[in-house]
């Protein structure tokens, strides 16, 4: 999926926060499996260290999750001070990241009504508000969907997290919520704002 360039704030942010809705929804040759809490193993930590993929992702945290070795290709677009969207790619798009200072509360709410029924868990309440979700498509369509709306400064930024994968015997509910927990820390410190929950 080619996506567009980024040029106007909240329209276009909006804009693209659907095509990734949609894209998830979509069904593709063949499911992936569920998460099965039953089957996990003793996994390596969720860390954070640079360097960092999309501004706010750990690279060795995403291939810990994922389990994923080949190359990735980084696009990035969007305004620093407001939104933003980033893809890593090979074949096609293998995570994505899409966030914003805008529209958080109606971003938050089509997240639910798009996800909801496929939510594993609810963001633990001292990360903000959010849903981590499993939607069982195929790895193209991005199964593996987070949202995270929280408090920085005076701003309500929101961030969301979709990936083609999580490597077999890992646990995606904890794994994911470090992986959020990491990229706010990282807002935090290239916005200079502190994050709270919201």
């Amino acid at each position: 999926m080619t996506l567009p360039a980024v040029r106007h704030v909240a329209g276009t942010v909006a804009g693209l926060f659907l095509v990734f809705a949609m894209a998830t929804g979509c069904t593709g040759n063949a499911s992936s499996p569920p998460p099965s809490p039953g089957n996990k193993t003793i996994a390596s930590p969720v860390t954070d260290s640079s360097p960092y993929w999309c501004d706010f992702l750990p690279q060795q945290a995403v291939r810990t999750i994922t389990g994923l070795t080949l190359p990735l290709e980084e696009n990035k677009s969007g305004v620093p001070a407001t939104h933003g969207i980033c893809t890593l790619r090979n074949e096609y798009t293998r995570l994505s990241v899409v966030w914003s200072v805008r529209d958080g509360d109606s971003t938050m709410n089509l997240a639910r009504k798009n996800f909801g029924n496929h939510q594993l868990t609810a963001l633990p309440t001292d990360l903000g508000k959010g849903l981590i979700a499993y939607t069982g498509r195929s790895p193209r369509t991005n199964p593996y969907y987070t949202m995270m709306l929280f408090q920085c400064g005076d701003r309500r930024p929101w961030i969301s997290v979709d990936l083609s994968e999580v490597a077999k015997g890992r646990d995606p509910v904890s794994d994911l919520t470090q992986l959020l927990s990491i990229a706010r820390t990282r807002y935090g410190e290239l916005h200079k704002c502190t994050p709270k929950p919201n």
